[in-house]
């Protein structure tokens, strides 16, 4: 039966006889996933099977494992791999890729992908993203290797900063805009989102990079190339704020923009930087811009 490690950890030396919910409740896990061990987990302590009342000593080996509660087909993908420690795996998504599989896309999913990696370098994980990207938009997303690693993201609070970079149809009047208008779910629709009073604030700073004109069928379509940052993170914000100012991403049918010239939007996580809430080293990580909207700049 497949399981991922929950905890692998050399038990602190300066430690003398400690319980097992001790040790745990220090590892930055949630109440519930202490619940799933202590029900269901596999124990080893120095490779010998144990128990939840097992004792542990400084310079113990733990190690915990759970079977996943979804399993996922495995896949084979081309993963473009920006980053990876013993606790997160940071991608560079491929636009077309959903995050998870679903009823109808059950392979070829970062998760498939993922977890296809782990087993192909014998790595015992499960998949736990701590961010989330829309199928087509490409970019940057953290993968925590345990859910006690995921864990450590929310319970810390960390703080991601976040710059995207887009394409927009036309040119915008100035070089730098802040946007702070709130964003809700458009009536009627469960997937579009607006801006309304109604809903949750939402901050995005634009600055403009470079724009390029190009000339089809003897029709002039400008589109400028900027750089947002996200101060919150709601749905479609970067899309909703750039299409409320009248300038809708290219490719983003959704919210205005036309696709004869890119099939998505052309929408890109390209920088993210955060401390990293296992080791407190600061993290800053890019992934270049993709081949189909540099060429909406250089054709």
């Amino acid at each position: 039966m497949k399981t991922a490690t929950i905890i692998d950890l050399i038990v602190d030396s300066d430690v003398h006889t400690r319980s097992m919910n001790h040790i745990i409740k220090q590892q930055h896990i949630s109440q519930r996933m202490r619940r799933r061990l202590r029900n269901d987990g596999i124990i080893t302590v120095n490779g010998n099977a144990a128990t939840w009342n097992t004792l542990v000593h400084g310079g113990d080996h733990l190690v915990m494992k759970l079977t996943p509660e979804q399993e996922f087909s495995l896949s084979p993908m081309d993963l473009d791999i920006v980053y990876e420690d013993e606790y997160i795996l940071v991608i560079n998504k491929e636009t077309g890729i959903l995050m998870h599989p679903t009823s109808t896309v059950r392979d070829h999913a970062l998760a498939n992908g993922v977890l296809h990696y782990y087993q192909k370098t014998n790595q015992h994980y499960d998949f736990h993203p701590v961010h989330r990207l829309d199928k087509d938009t490409s970019g940057i997303v953290i993968i925590a290797k345990t859910s006690v690693v995921q864990h450590a993201f929310d319970k810390k609070r960390t703080h991601f900063h976040k710059n995207y970079d887009a394409i927009v149809e036309g040119q915008l009047p100035t070089n730098h805009i802040s946007v702070q208008w709130p964003i809700g779910r458009k009536p009627g629709s469960i997937i579009e989102r607006c801006c309304t009073n109604e809903g949750k604030p939402a901050h995005t700073d634009i600055t403009v990079i470079e724009s390029n004109t190009i000339v089809k069928n003897k029709i002039e379509q400008c589109f400028t190339h900027v750089q947002c940052l996200l101060h919150t993170g709601r749905t479609h914000q970067i899309r909703v704020h750039l299409s409320q100012l009248g300038y809708p991403l290219a490719g983003d049918d959704l919210y205005g923009g036309h696709l004869e010239y890119i099939q998505r939007q052309a929408l890109h996580a390209s920088r993210i930087s955060f401390y990293h809430p296992m080791t407190d080293e600061w993290l800053e990580l890019q992934a270049p811009i993709p081949s189909d909207m540099k060429a909406l700049l250089t054709y």
